[in-house]
């Protein structure tokens, strides 16, 4: 059986959740947030010229890019782990 399938649904949904987050929700609250702190986006295509530029940005593995989407997932994944963590200890 493949190991795949031994993973517990509320990891699968937690990660499919964070990636979702980052992905798709993340440059939307990015430009949102960036607004109302530092003004309008110096870009005059405003979200698609943001989403666009992080999106290329991740595409040529620059680090900013990909931290910025991947980043939920990421520390979705390390949460999950110092939980599991403290649950073995806790044994």
């Amino acid at each position: 059986m493949p190991s795949w399938k031994k993973l517990p649904l509320p990891w699968v949904a937690g990660s499919a959740g964070a990636l979702l987050a980052g992905l798709l929700a993340g440059p939307v609250v990015l430009y949102w947030i960036g607004g109302k702190l530092a003004g309008d986006y110096g870009d005059p295509g405003g979200l698609l010229t943001l989403w666009a530029n992080i999106y290329s940005d991740a595409a040529g593995f620059g680090a900013g890019g990909l931290m910025f989407l991947l980043g939920p997932l990421i520390i979705f994944q390390i949460v999950w782990l110092a939980a599991a963590a403290l649950k073995k200890l806790r044994r």
